[in-house]
């Protein structure tokens, strides 16, 4: 398929799937949703379904992105400003990293599930609070556009930011406006749940002799696998 083609694919793609959040009022359900590897597949079919350690740098910096924002609005910066800096961060840092680190897939990997590990031990005990949610000032109808565009964008430099461009947080842009009430949580539920795009990830990477169809597939049903049992046994509280 034409790349321009499918890059307009992908990008209008996501687009819709910010408008299907968009409706959404839980912030748990958002997080839900945002965890969903929808975006990564698309982005991975129009990246050719190249797995290596850029993807989980990228899964790095998207946990990074969503706790970065947390942070800053927590310190009193605007969300939308909080938004752009984040991104900034994820587009510099995954710029840096790709050219700086060197390892292998399997090296990250490993890294990843030990930072996770932590993560969880920390977490899990969280009290948690409950909010008030305040009125979503963004039409989603003014999100579908804007997001089919800084896709198609994005898709566009893949040569130069490689396999982090697999998790740029396309939809995290809008999900972390929507969800300025409960950003903790959107960042906690999507990290505890990346260690399940992580097993995606290590699925397709060893399987790379498969046709694209294959890998993805065997993907998703593992990452479905772990992300159940994730649900099941290990729960923060909103």
């Amino acid at each position: 398929m034409d790349h321009v083609l499918l890059n307009s694919i992908s990008a209008i793609a996501i687009g819709l799937i910010i408008f299907v959040m968009s409706l959404q009022k839980s912030g748990s359900v958002k997080a839900l949703i945002y965890s969903l590897p929808i975006p990564i597949t698309i982005a991975l079919i129009a990246t050719d379904g190249v797995i290596n350690a850029t993807n989980v740098i990228g899964l790095f910096l998207i946990c990074l992105f969503l706790w970065s924002v947390f942070f800053f609005v927590k310190r009193g910066i605007n969300v939308y400003v909080a938004d752009v800096i984040a991104v900034a961060m994820y587009i510099g840092i995954g710029y840096v990293a790709i050219g700086l680190v060197h390892a292998s897939f399997e090296t990250m990997a490993l890294l990843f599930i030990v930072a996770w590990m932590g993560f969880v031990a920390l977490y899990r005990h969280h009290p948690g609070r409950k909010l008030k949610r305040k009125p979503n000032k963004v039409s989603p109808l003014l999100k579908l556009p804007v997001v089919t565009v800084m896709a198609y964008i994005l898709f566009g430099l893949k040569a130069i930011l490689g396999g982090v461009i697999v998790t740029f947080p396309f939809s995290g842009v809008f999900a972390v406006i929507e969800s300025r009430d409960s950003l903790r949580i959107l960042a906690a539920l999507f990290t505890r749940n990346s260690i399940a795009v992580l097993a995606m990830f290590i699925t397709m990477h060893y399987l790379v002799d498969e046709q694209l169809v294959v890998r993805l597939l065997s993907g998703l049903v593992v990452y479905s696998i772990v992300l159940g049992l994730l649900m099941r046994f290990i729960k923060f509280k909103a």
